[in-house]
């Protein structure tokens, strides 16, 4: 029984550091450069911040999961979508997927937002939004505001909830959305 739960125990640590390494990182700090990056929207078309200079960014990492959480925050998202873009700053998801596996998630999700597919984790990784478990890649929730000249002003990161994305509203100058009924 002793050896059982050695053993137990000794799993549990290796499982709790394997988890603690598939972690990409830290996110880049405020005022550094924001990552480059060229990825595939839900169009086809190629969306690259060097593409966007000039205009504020607003760049929401998420895993693109059905758990009640993730789900209020891309809703939410999706519902303060038009006034961000009103605001002349562009909103772009980061799904760690591709755009064949991203489009039902988000015309169900996220109308409106549109979605950036980094299949292979590159981009996610290189923002510290990459969580890798070997089988399997997604995205860590996280919003990164890039301001006009290519650099980062502003990360939320652990949580992000419905309450971040009104932060992001207000930061932006516009009104948060409307919490649903």
């Amino acid at each position: 029984m002793e050896i059982v739960l050695a053993v137990m125990v000794v799993l549990a640590v290796a499982i709790v550091a394997w988890l603690g390494f598939a972690q990409s990182g830290e996110p880049p700090k405020r005022g550094a450069p924001a990552p480059e990056f060229a990825l595939e929207d839900l169009d086809g078309g190629r969306q690259s911040l060097a593409a966007a200079r000039g205009t504020r960014v607003a760049l929401v990492f998420h895993p693109q999961d059905e758990t009640p959480e993730c789900v209020a925050v891309v809703e939410r998202l999706a519902a303060v979508a038009p006034a961000i873009a009103s605001a002349g700053v562009s909103l772009w998801a980061v799904v760690v997927a591709d755009p064949q596996a991203a489009r039902a998630y988000a015309q169900a999700r996220a109308p409106g937002v549109r979605v950036l597919c980094d299949p292979g984790g590159k981009a996610t990784r290189a923002y510290g939004a990459l969580v890798n478990l070997g089988f399997m890649k997604f995205a860590r929730k996280q919003v990164v505001l890039v301001d006009p000249w290519g650099k980062v002003e502003r990360t939320w990161r652990d949580p992000v909830t419905p309450v971040q994305v009104d932060e992001l509203a207000r930061t932006l100058g516009v009104a948060p959305a409307a919490s649903p009924a």
